[in-house]
């Protein structure tokens, strides 16, 4: 009988290719005072002229992320649109650009329109698989293009 995948022994995803360099030891040192002048250093307004912010140098800057935190729910937010009707939109009128039109993108909604109206209906398959495929894609994507609005709102069930 053969082992499982998962339980042969794997090698760590990241090897360290070279050291890290070594921490400096004691405390941080402070930045060095501007040079008298010089506009460019952000100023504490109940500080002394000539007087730098705590912690407003680019030394001192921490960005800080919360990747281990998960995203709370979208609550149903009144002026989003939604996500099941862009979808149903773009498979059952996408041949008219209704769902583009929903959702604020006018430019590519006139575009599937006139290419129905252009063509006297001759080349109706065009616009309603283009609207169909997006449609799909509405349904089904999270993240990206086809998650959010002409307003750059993401859209909500």
């Amino acid at each position: 009988m053969t082992e499982h995948p998962s339980e042969k022994p794997t090698e760590p995803i990241y090897q360290e290719t070279k050291p890290l360099p070594p921490r400096p030891s004691g405390p941080p040192q402070p930045p060095p005072p501007p040079p008298p002048g010089d506009t460019r250093a952000l100023r504490n307004p109940k500080a002394p002229a000539g007087t730098t912010a705590p912690g407003a140098g680019p030394a001192n800057y921490q960005q800080q992320y919360d990747y281990d935190r998960p995203t709370p729910p979208v609550e149903h937010v009144p002026g989003r649109k939604s996500r099941l009707t862009a979808g149903l939109l773009g498979i059952l009128l996408g041949v008219v650009g209704a769902h583009r039109f929903y959702l604020g993108y006018k430019g590519l909604g006139w575009i599937m329109l006139l290419i129905t109206a252009v063509s006297l209906g001759q080349a109706w398959f065009v616009p309603a698989i283009w609207g169909g495929i997006e449609g799909i894609l509405y349904l089904v994507m999270r993240k990206g293009y086809w998650s959010v609005d002409s307003k750059h709102k993401p859209l909500q069930w």
